[in-house]
Order: C-alpha cells, then structure tokens, then sequence
C-alpha cells in the first residue's frame, strides 16, 4: 500500500519483511536459498527510492529468482510475488509495467504508434540483453500483460518465422535517426554536386553503383536494407529469449491472433473514460452532505482526467509534427503526466487488461475519510492513500474542497507517491 508523502517511509522494513516471510513460508516449496531474493529486493528498492527498475535489466533479470523451473508453469506460481496477504497482484504488475516501459525507451527506437525496431547496440547484444529482454516479454505475455505493442511489422515478422522479406521493407520501416536523414538527403538533393556531398554515408550503406541523379531509388533502397538488415542479430537474439514457454512456437502457429499483441493499433490504451467507468465509489447515505462532497469529488477526479487526457494530445501532436521534422525517427521525450500513470498509481498496472474476462472484473473501489483532521490533530495537508493490491484509493475529503487543490494534491501523489511505503 502507498503511503501520503508526508509519512516516514518504511521501506526498508516492509522490504526485510517481505524477504523473511517470502523465505519461510516458500523456501521449501520454490527451493530458492535467502541469497536468490536479491533481485526482489532490489525492486521494492528501486520502487521506494523511486528509480528505475530498468536501469538494473540484466542484474535483476539474471539473479534466476524470476527464472525458476517453478516459475514456468505459468500464473499459478509467480516467483516474485510475496505470499498472499502482502500482495494480490501489484507488484508484479508495477514491475511488468516498468520493465515493458523501460524496454521500450531504452532498446527501441522510433516515433510512437508507428512501431520501433530494436536499437542498433553490438555491446547489448555482447550481454545479451536482448535475450533478457525476450524472456521478460515472454514473462509479461504469460502474466496477462502489459503487452509489448511497439513493434513494426517487419519485426514481428520475424519473430514468427524467423526470417526477413526484403521484397517489404520501405523507408517506412527505417526507425533510426542516421539513416532516416540520409535518406531525406537524398531525395531532396537537387543536383549531382549536392548528392555526392553524402557520397560516402552512400557507400558505407553498401551501395556499390556509380552515384548520379537516376539512381536515387537504388542508394534509398540500399540504405534501407542497411538500415533493418544489420537488426537480425538483435531480433535473433530477442527470438532467442522469447522461446521461454513456447512463445515463439505459439507466435509461429497463430501469427494474425498474436499480432496485436506486438504491432500498435489494436491495444487500447488507458484513457479517462476507462478509468472512471472502472471506478466504483462507495457512497454516503443518500441526500446526505457527504454524499454530496463525495459525488463532487468523484466529478473532481473525472475533470482531472480529461484534462490531462487533452494534454496528452496536445503533446502527442507536437511530437508527429517534430517527428516530421526530423525524418521520422522519434527522440525521447521529456517524461509528464499521463493518464496511464494514474492507472498505474491507483492498480500497479498502466495498460488495459487484455483477457476479456480480466477486463471485465476489472475495478476500481473509491473511499472516502471525512474524519483525518480529527483522526491525525491539525494539519494542513493530506494525500490520497492507495492500496494498490486491493486497488481502492481513499480520499482526504476535508483537503479537496476546490478542484485547484484536488489537482495540486492529485498530481503531487501521483508523480512522487509509487512506492511502496506501508503494510
């Protein structure tokens, strides 16, 4: 459970006893010695000091505690999931978001919603971390999500087949900067004197005809293969981590079904009207005052939603345009609100379940304290408090009295409240 930021964080107890009872109520069971809990004890470190989990891949990744023979036989047995009564289900969401985030902006490259292809890193693939990276992709997909839908076609193809048609690659599957430039270069060059200015990108392309005006379409079409070819050793290796459970062997078989787990354009993201519709207030008595303050805060919160949904927008349009201008390839972006992080806040998840039924049974329980002044003594702020296992947030009414402050308070919680502080 997340605490107000106020409070003195008890992380690292929470994190010592999670360890313990993780030891000895599954020692047996999982047959892991105490030593093998360090990956999990570096994300509830990671989630309390609010760092990346990511940032430590392989480290996590390779330590085996998310590896286990036991772990393979699918949901039933989730090695890095403390026993019930701890957790129901967060903190492997919060850490399967984070990594499919983290994966995406630091081994992919491209502009958003269009799909990436892998980033070209030969010291990645030294350290197989791509194979990580396959395996936790496998990990997520087996754990009902998030799925990791930023891929291009030509990659997902791939990954099925393990083979590439070259006879389909375009410039629109070019996702690096470099070549993304070079090919506007290219095309926009006017005369020869400007074409052979770029003669030798050209050459180091692996064009071997004589540069002039009427070949454009040969040096485009060579730096294009250039461009997604010199990737198969990175999609490879990614294959190779994706066998965990049979994936690839699946994704072989039934490529249309699992496409839109893998291509963008099929998986919905969180919007606001996802979340409020997920949202199941409890209520005063009916005609009471405080129904009436917790029904306003409820519109509160579906304000806030909306407007940070047009944000996104907003922010999402600027971004094609520059995206635009610079060739297509997508940079990173400066991290703000989306509504996304709410979701992720308030559930541990940030995507939309994707089995039906999960989707379904999915919500989202809103409770209401009136009592924290006389509760806690005088004071001037409250944050929401949220129990993610559980997926309720309970909010402070006596510090929500304009939608200024439900908005100061809300987003405050939000940026700076995803640890996990309280037992």
């Amino acid at each position: 459970m997340r605490s107000q930021s106020t409070r003195v964080c008890v992380g690292i107890a929470f994190n010592a006893w999670c360890l313990k009872k993780m030891t000895k109520l599954h020692a047996h069971q999982l047959k892991l010695q105490y030593a093998q809990q360090t990956a999990w004890k570096m994300y509830c470190v990671a989630l309390n000091n609010k760092s990346t989990p990511q940032q430590n891949l392989s480290c996590v990744w390779t330590e085996k505690t998310f590896q286990t023979e036991a772990f393979s036989s699918g949901r039933e047995k989730n090695l890095h999931l403390p026993p019930a009564g701890v957790d129901t289900g967060a903190l492997r969401k919060e850490f399967l978001s984070d990594m499919i985030s983290g994966i995406e902006s630091r081994f992919f490259e491209g502009p958003e919603n269009k799909g990436k292809n892998p980033k070209y890193s030969l010291t990645d693939l030294d350290n197989e971390n791509f194979r990580t990276v396959g395996e936790i992709i496998a990990v997520s997909l087996a754990q009902g999500g998030p799925s990791p839908a930023f891929f291009k076609e030509w990659c997902y193809n791939f990954l099925c087949s393990g083979e590439v048609d070259f006879s389909c690659l375009s410039t629109e599957d070019v996702a690096d900067v470099e070549s993304s430039l070079l090919i506007s270069k290219v095309e926009d060059a006017a005369d020869i004197q400007s074409l052979m200015m770029w003669a030798d990108e050209i050459v180091s392309c692996g064009y071997t005809n004589q540069i002039k005006m009427d070949s454009k379409e040969s040096m485009i079409r060579a730096i294009v293969l250039h461009s997604t070819t010199r990737l198969i050793p990175m999609l490879q290796q990614l294959r190779k981590g994706m066998e965990l459970y049979g994936l690839v062997n699946l994704m072989a078989v039934n490529p249309e079904a699992c496409h839109s787990l893998f291509v963008p354009g099929k998986i919905l993201k969180p919007d606001a009207d996802f979340i409020m519709m997920s949202c199941q207030p409890h209520f005063s008595e009916k005609g009471t005052s405080r129904e009436r303050t917790e029904r306003k805060i409820i519109n509160f919160l579906q304000d806030f939603l909306q407007e940070i949904e047009a944000s996104e927008k907003t922010s999402e349009t600027f971004s094609n345009i520059t995206d635009g201008n610079t060739g297509g390839a997508g940079g990173e972006k400066s991290e703000s609100l989306a509504v996304q992080h709410v979701l992720q806040w308030m559930t541990g998840q940030s995507h939309v379940p994707i089995l039906p039924d999960e989707k379904r049974h999915f919500k989202i329980t809103c409770k209401f304290d009136h009592e924290c002044k006389e509760r806690l003594g005088d004071h001037s702020i409250c944050y929401p408090v949220v129990s993610a296992c559980t997926c309720t947030v309970t909010f402070p009414v006596q510090h929500l009295d304009t939608y200024t402050m439900f908005k100061t308070i809300m987003s405050a919680a939000v940026r700076y409240g995803g640890g996990f502080h309280r037992v």
